[in-house]
Formats: C-alpha cells, sequence, structure tokens
C-alpha cells in the first residue's frame, strides 16, 4: 500500500501528517518527523484493525486543501527535476475503476 504524507516545516517543529488515513504527527527534525509519522500510521491501523473497524476508517483521507497543498509542492518538484533533467524516472501506480 502507497501513502502519501505531506510534511511541513513550522517555526519550531516537523508536521506530518499521513493523506490517506488522516493521521499526524510532528517532529523537531525531518527525519524525527518521518520516524513519528510513521510509527503514528502503524498504531492508527493496528488499532483500527483489531477494532474490525477497517471498513469506516481505512482510508480517511485528509482534508481536500491538505492534498492540493501536496500536488502543488509535488508540481514544483517535478518543474525542477524537469528543468534540470535529474531525476526523471517515473514510477507509475494504475488506479482502475470498474464502475
Amino acid at each position: 500500500m502507497v501513502l502519501h504524507c505531506l510534511i511541513e516545516k513550522g517555526e519550531k517543529y516537523y508536521s506530518a501528517i499521513c493523506l490517506e488515513l488522516n493521521v499526524a504527527s510532528q517532529g523537531k527534525t525531518l527525519k524525527e518527523a518521518e520516524a513519528n509519522i510513521k510509527e503514528a500510521v502503524d498504531l492508527y491501523l493496528e488499532c483500527v484493525i483489531e477494532a474490525g473497524d477497517e471498513k469506516e476508517f481505512i482510508p480517511r483521507p485528509a482534508p481536500r486543501e491538505l492534498w492540493l497543498r501536496f500536488f502543488e509542492i509535488e508540481e514544483k518538484r517535478m518543474r525542477k527535476a524537469v528543468e534540470k533533467k535529474k531525476n526523471l524516472q517515473f514510477e507509475f501506480e494504475n488506479v482502475i475503476s470498474t464502475a
């Protein structure tokens, strides 16, 4: 399963949110924020699965504004890579609708 996290630097801490599950955490450093969001997601999934609430709480998307912020950052990163002609290897993840 691929999960997307938005991590932003604040005045004192990095804030992190898993966009598919709307689970948040923070850390004093980027590395700490990354580790903390992974731990928070693990704990969230463990609790939801133990309670048998997967259908109700997986996925539980973050607000649209956060998804848009994530894609704005991704767009900037892609444009820089294309301009520098670096890291132009792409991976594709297909989502197929049968409805």
